[in-house]
C-alpha cells in the first residue's frame, strides 16, 4: 500500500522469539503488548518434528461498557486473558514440555498508517518442574 500514512496502507507483521525449555508443566501462561496495535500472541512448542504444536494463543478482548454484568468491561479498555492449566473443572489438563524443547513465541502486530519499530511482547509463565 501507500505506507506510512496512505489509505490503503496495511502492515501486520510477526515478532517471533524462541527458546529451550527447562522441563516443565506449564499452569499459566500471560502475555502483554500495547494496544491497540496488538492482535494477538500464540505459544508453541516445537518437538514432534513436523509442525509446531500451539499450546497457548492470547487474543485481546475489548470492554463493552456493560460494567454491571462484568466489572473488569468498561468501554475502551482491553484485556488479554492468560492460558490457565491444571485439575479444577473447567480448565485443560496440564502437560509436560521435556528439557530441550523448543518453545516459539509469536505478536502478531497490526500498524497500519505509521511506521512503528518498537513493538514489544513478553510472557509471563508459572509451572513446575513435574
Amino acid at each position: 500500500g501507500t505506507c506510512p500514512g496512505g489509505a490503503d496502507c496495511e502492515c501486520t507483521h510477526s515478532i517471533t522469539f524462541s527458546w529451550e525449555s527447562p522441563g516443565m508443566r506449564l499452569l499459566y501462561a500471560g502475555a502483554h503488548c500495547h494496544a491497540p496495535s496488538c492482535l494477538g500472541m500464540k505459544l508453541f512448542r516445537n518437538d514432534t518434528g513436523h509442525e509446531m504444536e500451539l499450546v497457548c494463543e492470547l487474543a485481546p478482548v475489548y470492554g463493552n461498557g456493560n460494567i454491571t454484568h462484568d466489572k473488569y468491561a468498561e468501554s475502551g479498555y482491553i484485556e488479554l486473558p492468560p492460558c490457565l492449566w491444571g485439575d479444577d473443572e473447567g480448565l485443560e489438563s496440564s502437560f509436560f514440555i521435556p528439557k530441550g524443547t523448543q518453545i516459539v513465541a509469536t505478536k502478531i502486530n497490526n500498524n497500519p498508517h505509521v511506521g512503528h519499530f518498537g513493538g514489544m511482547a513478553s510472557w509471563q509463565m508459572r509451572s513446575t518442574p513435574f
